[in-house]
């Protein structure tokens, strides 16, 4: 995810036990710093979107036993703190995606727990509040990409 002209994050993976730590690139310098604030729970697997220049969110994804999970984690610029959204989604996934349109919304979608999915959930960014689009993935998958302008 970006705070878009700022700084990028990368968040969670796996290099050989899933990882809860964050780091920050700052654009201008191209350095590389990990945050003191760590996702709620380490996981791979997980999306990350943006509402540039207010926060950035890491959603879903997978937790050390391999089981996918729910939980929404939210980066707020410029401090950088992290704080975990009482929204969750529709459905712990993995192997998601997610885009957002900043100043207004966020979506996570696709995924998988235990079977490719295709809703989509809505994080509206004024109040971090989750709806589920009634509007769903033409065909339900996993290991997708999203993008947005």
């Amino acid at each position: 995810m970006a705070n878009s002209g700022v700084a990028g994050y990368v968040g969670g993976g796996y290099d050989s036990t899933t990882i809860s730590g964050i780091n920050k690139l700052t654009f201008s310098s191209e350095a590389i710093s990990t945050l003191s604030a760590t996702l709620t729970t380490a996981r791979q697997l997980l999306a990350g979107m943006a509402n540039s220049g207010t926060a950035g969110y890491f959603g879903g994804g997978e937790n050390s036993s391999y089981q996918p999970i729910n939980e929404i984690d939210k980066i707020t610029f410029p401090a950088d703190t992290k704080s975990a959204l009482s929204a969750t989604l529709t459905s712990p996934r993995s192997r998601l995606a997610a885009m957002a349109v900043s100043g207004i919304a966020g979506y996570f979608g696709g995924g998988y727990d235990p079977v490719p999915l295709s809703d989509i959930d809505k994080i509206t960014f004024q109040t971090d509040t989750k709806s589920t689009l009634s509007a769903t993935l033409t065909t339900a998958r996993h290991q997708l990409a999203a993008t947005a302008a």
